[in-house]
C-alpha cells in the first residue's frame, strides 16, 4: 500500500475532525441516583419544599448534599439562584400534566414545624414526615451550589456560564430517595472540547447565559423522573 501524500493526509485529518463534530456530545452529563433493583415508583401527588443553596465552608469549593451525601462543586451563587431553579423545575412538572404538586409556599410551614418538633432527625426523615403530614406520595427538594453568570457576550465570553444543582424525591412511605439527579456543567468552547461541538452548534455557536444553561439542565435531569413525559 502506497503511503498517503501530504494532501491526502490533510484531507483525512479534516474528515476525522468532522466526524468527531457530528458525533459530539455534552461534556458533563447528569448522573442519575435512583436506586436500582426496586419496583418502579411513579408518584402522582407530590409536595415540594423550597430549594436551597449549598455553599463551601472552606477553600475546597465543594459542598455536601444534605439528603444523599454527594459532594457538589461550589462556585458563585446568584442571589435568587435557588428560586430560579425551583420555579423552572416545578414549572416543567406542571406543564407535563401528570402530577399534582403542593407548592413550597404551602409545604414549607409543615416542613418547618416538623424540623422544630424533631431536631435530631435527618433531612430525609424530615421530608418523609412532611410527606405523611401532607398525605402525598413523595416530597421534592433541590440544592444548588453553583450558579455563575456568563461574563461577556453571546459571541465572546471572558468567563462561561456554570451551573451545579441536584433535585431529589423522598418517598413518604419509608423516607428512601425514590429518585435523584445531578446536573453539573460549565459551557466550553468548540476548541476546548470538540466532543461538545454538537451542543455548541445547536445553540447557534453562542455563549449561553446561566439561566439558559439551567433550563438545559432541568430538561436533562427530568428525562429520568418517574412518570414524566
Amino acid at each position: 500500500m502506497k503511503p498517503l501524500s501530504k494532501a491526502s493526509a490533510a484531507v483525512l485529518a479534516i474528515l476525522c475532525v468532522v466526524l468527531l463534530v457530528l458525533a459530539g456530545c455534552a461534556s458533563s452529563a447528569p448522573v442519575a441516583t435512583a436506586q436500582a433493583g426496586k419496583e418502579p415508583f411513579v408518584p402522582r401527588k407530590l409536595a415540594a419544599v423550597s430549594f436551597e443553596k449549598l455553599t463551601s465552608s472552606d477553600a475546597s469549593r465543594m459542598a455536601r448534599c444534605p439528603v444523599c451525601g454527594t459532594v457538589f462543586r461550589a462556585c458563585d451563587l446568584a442571589q435568587n439562584a435557588d428560586l430560579q431553579l425551583q420555579e423552572l423545575f416545578l414549572g416543567r412538572l406542571a406543564q407535563s400534566g401528570g402530577f399534582s404538586v403542593i407548592p413550597p409556599y404551602q409545604s414549607d410551614a409543615v416542613y418547618q414545624k416538623v424540623k422544630g418538633e424533631h431536631p435530631r432527625a435527618s433531612v430525609a426523615q424530615h421530608l418523609q414526615m412532611t410527606g405523611k403530614a401532607l398525605e402525598v406520595d413523595g416530597v421534592l427538594v433541590g440544592y444548588v451550589s453553583c450558579f455563575s453568570e456568563r461574563v461577556g457576550y453571546w459571541f465572546s465570553a471572558e468567563r462561561p456560564a456554570s451551573v451545579t444543582f441536584g433535585v431529589y424525591l423522598i418517598r413518604s412511605s419509608d423516607g428512601e430517595p425514590a429518585w435523584g439527579n445531578i446536573f453539573d456543567k460549565t459551557q466550553q468552547s468548540l476548541f476546548e472540547n470538540v466532543l461538545q461541538s454538537s451542543t455548541f452548534f445547536s445553540r447557534g455557536l453562542q455563549w449561553v447565559t446561566v439561566a439558559e444553561l439551567a433550563e438545559e439542565g432541568v430538561d436533562e435531569i427530568l428525562k429520568t423522573f418517574p412518570g414524566y413525559r
